[in-house]
């Protein structure tokens, strides 16, 4: 789907990985030639309307872009108390790099952000280029981020359709992440549980339950464990699910394998 390109810049900026001004430039970057007239049309009146809005919005310093760059700071002093070691002192210095260029890089206040996700929010074009996609490309545009802060509005029964699809081509790591961009919901997650324990896939099922474990009924999927190769495997990744198992359960599940 052509438009999915156009999805994924807006995307990007909607959670705040990229600028307003990156924003334009790449939406002024699509190749327009695989567009028939009319989407060039309404690609070319988006981009006029986001920069009106730029040009009535300047980008003052705000609370958000000040607590921003103090939570940078607060990182960057953090990994820099880390003690030198030569096994890592190359990635430790990168992180701090990155930190650093972050932290220089201009950013939007959250007056001129809001105000072009509004008018995106609002555009016929793009709502109507994210309605055409299917099940599968929903599922699959979701999980090109492990967790984003705005991950698209959904309901139980539109959450319900894309574990389904997920399901039926087999996309487990796509689960997982469909799961962990939704955590601040109360959407169930039981079928993606039953489907990780049916596919004895201790891998996943660990990873789940690192990212939604507050989430999970975590003494009704101990109870659904019978296969004494999967409880093994979990238990060997006592480290990855510990946060949300407390000392109890654990034993209770390794009980199973007496």
């Amino acid at each position: 789907m052509k438009n999915k390109e156009l999805l994924k810049i807006c995307y990007k900026f909607l959670n705040r990985f990229i600028t307003a001004d990156e924003l334009i430039k790449m939406l002024n970057d699509i190749d327009k030639n695989k567009y028939s007239k009319e989407e060039r049309e309404e690609l070319d009146k988006l981009i006029k309307e986001i920069i009106v809005i730029l040009n009535k919005t300047p980008n003052e310093v705000d609370e958000f872009i000040i607590n921003k760059k103090k939570k940078i700071n607060e990182m960057i002093e953090m990994l820099e108390a880390i003690p030198q070691n030569e096994n890592y002192f190359d990635f430790l210095n990168k992180q701090i790099e990155n930190l650093r260029n972050g932290y220089n890089k201009e950013m939007d206040s959250h007056k001129r952000w809001l105000a072009v996700v509004d008018y995106i929010s609002e555009s016929e074009y793009f709502n109507k280029s994210f309605e055409s996609l299917s099940d599968y490309e929903l599922l699959e545009f979701i999980a090109q981020y492990i967790s984003v802060p705005f991950p698209p509005k959904l309901k139980q029964e539109e959450f319900d359709r894309l574990v389904k699809v997920g399901i039926e081509n087999d996309k487990r790591e796509w689960l997982w992440r469909l799961a962990f961009n939704y955590e601040e919901t109360n959407f169930d997650f039981d079928s993606i549980v039953d489907y990780f324990i049916e596919m004895k896939d201790g891998y996943y099922i660990a990873e789940l339950i690192s990212a939604v474990g507050q989430c999970l009924d975590i003494d009704k999927l101990i109870d659904k464990l019978n296969d004494k190769e999967l409880i093994k495997d979990l238990k060997d990744r006592k480290d990855v699910i510990e946060g949300y198992v407390t000392e109890e359960q654990f034993n209770r599940m390794i009980s199973k394998l007496n």
